[in-house]
């Protein structure tokens, strides 16, 4: 089977872990549609009371989204991001097979403040991105394998 992802964890702190994943990844190339988001700005050290994304569509480009990821540190709670290649193709997308059968490309979530869920149709970002993760030194890093999408393993809530 496939390696068709990457689950790891981040630290449960705030930083720039958002722009920090999203760095390696063509994010140009997509729409992003942003869902279940949760993420507190912090300027100056300080916890602002307005998410990141509160004066945002909730599909935006890739330049916008790492414009917004790099503005600021963040303290990550949740959010659930899915990259597409045309904003008219967006549909919900909560399984594998929705997955495949849809035009996303890239589901990125973070839960609980510091695990981290990546499924990516173009195999060869999972290698990349494990490289990647591996040298940032984030942990539990491992694959998530085709074998444990279509059983359900793991789920984009």
């Amino acid at each position: 089977m496939k390696n068709m992802g990457l689950s790891f964890e981040i630290p449960n702190k705030y930083g720039t872990y958002l722009s920090e994943i999203l760095n390696p990844l063509p994010y140009t190339e997509f729409q992003w549609l942003i869902e279940d988001d949760e993420i507190y700005k912090i300027i100056n050290g300080e916890f602002l009371d307005e998410g990141l994304f509160h004066n945002t569509n909730n599909v935006i480009t890739g330049n916008e989204l790492y414009k917004i990821a790099t503005s600021c540190s963040q303290y990550l709670i949740f959010v659930t991001l899915r990259a597409f290649n045309k904003k008219e193709n967006i549909v919900p997308v909560g399984n594998y097979q929705e997955f495949l059968d849809s035009d996303c490309q890239i589901i990125l979530g973070v839960y609980d403040c510091s695990y981290v869920m990546l499924w990516f149709k173009n195999t060869s970002l999972t290698s990349l991105m494990f490289n990647y993760i591996q040298k940032k030194g984030f942990n539990n890093l491992k694959y998530i394998t085709e074998y444990e999408l279509i059983k359900g393993k793991y789920r984009i809530v």
